[in-house]
């Protein structure tokens, strides 16, 4: 590398500069010459006659761990840790002494060597490297690509802290939980998904049955019915995610409540279970104590709400800041109350501000500012969008505490079931009747023809059915003239009438009220 480079303005104020040249060192590997870099810095924002330069060379090991520190890339994010090696072996290769300082701090830079499912990974070729932990990532596009590479990178059990493994048939988890059943005593991470269905079963021997260090875990579709047990020795767990839960993974509401007991610095709880049908839970009634999770500040579950009530009245979550929950409504069946929970959801308000999203087969309410409650509502038949209003038998514990309420489409589905008939005004006067504090309605331009029909309807003897707290009304693409102006135009003279006129205007919606 040969050349003089600038970073910065020096006419600027506070500017740094930095100049590079290239000299041959006796202590630099034969891969990589080093280079001389000079800080030129001027002592003061006015005096830029007085310029002086620092070599890095000067700058003691400290100060180029703190720089290297910032090289890191982020462990967490996939994009990040798929060019991992690349961001540290860059450092390596300038010089011995870089090789020396980052070496030498592999905890504070968090040093992986990543294994992914496109590196032929023998044992001979990590001799070269420092014992350092691994990291085994796969993402394949294809779900049986690289299988045999990431068995080659598990046979490294006492050096691998973390495994990412996605996007696997169930033929390629099989095989890789065969790789899988002695102790990885260094592990951190765990993250198991598979796209397939049957899957196999996780044994008791899985991982050996024993996981001390292990922090976090996910199971994405693969089923663990003996998780309880294996759970026993992984107390240090901070987040656990279980998801997509096949019928041969089942782990009842008190065997779940009970074995979470014993994971004290546990702070994220998911729990989901695959949406099919399956009879209704038998629920009984809970112990006269709960299971304390004293650290947990974060529950997301989806599934039955039977299973939810019988759960969420075992547990005992002082330090609770999010809550979400996704319910399966089957239209065959009568939904229990949703009011079980409310001394759970009560340590969250305020609820004041909520943001209704609306698809065709899901209805999702987030509460709060910023979203601290999140409930979502999916019906498991496409062609009854009103069973999924069932369960509001009676208004749910948040809805009549909304006083500031936006209704918008879901991101997630096209325009066209918005036009659709049986998305009709029953649908959307089912759901603003519980909204009875509501005072300030703003409703996006693609959902306006369907409520603004429905607000038409509200005369007469019906003008305050729904709403009846409503002040103001606040439209986006809101047009001088039009259908959609004209039925507003009715329900507005509705309520004038009744005596409690409300004010329409129009909304942007980057001005939205309701940060969520």
């Amino acid at each position: 590398m040969t050349g003089t480079s600038t970073l910065g303005d020096k006419t600027s104020q506070g500017s740094v500069a930095k100049q590079q040249s290239v000299h041959p060192r006796e202590d630099g590997p034969c891969e990589a010459r080093p280079q001389t870099v000079f800080f030129a810095v001027s002592p003061t924002t006015t005096d830029r006659s007085s310029v002086g330069q620092v070599a890095v060379d000067m700058l003691p090991d400290e100060v180029l761990l703190e720089i290297f520190d910032f090289c890191k890339a982020d462990p967490m994010d996939l994009r990040d840790l798929s060019t991992f090696n690349s961001t540290w072996m860059m450092l390596i290769q300038v010089c011995r002494r870089w090789r020396h300082i980052v070496f030498g701090s592999p905890r504070r830079l968090d040093l992986r060597l990543v294994l992914t499912d496109i590196t032929p990974t023998r044992r001979r070729s990590l001799d070269i490297w420092p014992p350092i932990p691994i990291t085994i990532l796969s993402i394949p596009p294809d779900p049986m690509y690289g299988v045999d590479n990431i068995i080659a990178a598990l046979e490294h059990r006492d050096r691998t802290s973390h495994i990412y493994i996605s996007h696997m048939n169930g033929s390629a988890i099989e095989k890789l939980i065969a790789a899988m059943q002695e102790p990885f005593p260094m592990l951190e991470s765990c993250v198991l998904d598979s796209i397939d269905e049957p899957v196999p079963v996780l044994p008791e021997t899985f991982l050996g049955g024993s996981a001390p260090l292990l922090q976090s875990f996910t199971l994405l579709g693969i089923p663990f019915p003996t998780f309880p047990k294996f759970i026993l020795s992984a107390t240090h767990i901070v987040r656990l995610e279980l998801f997509n839960i096949p019928t041969s993974g089942y782990i009842s509401p008190d065997v779940m409540a009970t074995c979470l007991s014993a994971l004290p610095l546990l702070k994220s709880l998911s729990i989901g279970f695959r949406f099919l049908p399956s009879p209704p839970l038998h629920v009984s009634l809970p112990p006269l104590t709960c299971a304390v999770l004293p650290a947990l500040t974060r529950l997301t579950f989806g599934g039955k709400i039977e299973y939810f009530e019988d759960f969420v009245a075992r547990i005992d979550t002082p330090q609770l800041e999010q809550l979400t929950m996704t319910f399966f409504m089957d239209p065959t069946i009568d939904i229990p109350r949703l009011r079980d929970f409310i001394g759970l959801i009560e340590r969250l308000k305020p609820f004041n501000h909520a943001r209704l999203e609306v698809s065709r087969w899901a209805i999702k309410i987030k509460f709060g500012s910023p979203g601290r409650v999140k409930l979502k509502i999916q019906c498991e038949t496409l062609d009854r969008p009103s069973s999924m209003t069932q369960s509001f038998s009676r208004p749910p514990p948040l809805l009549p505490h909304v006083e500031q309420l936006e209704i918008c489409e879901s991101p997630w589905h096209p325009r066209e079931w918005i036009d659709d008939p049986v998305m009709g005004s029953s649908l959307w006067l089912e759901l603003l009747h519980f909204f009875v504090a509501v005072q300030d309605l703003y409703v996006s331009e693609k959902l306006l023809p369907p409520v603004s029909a429905t607000l038409q309807e509200l005369t007469g003897e019906r003008t305050m059915e729904v709403l009846p707290a409503l002040r103001n009304l606040s439209l986006e693409g809101l047009q001088p003239f039009g259908p959609v102006e004209e039925a507003i135009k009715s329900f507005v003279a509705s309520r004038e009438l009744s005596d409690h006129p409300v004010v329409v205007q129009a909304w942007e919606r980057r001005s939205s009220p309701v940060s969520v």
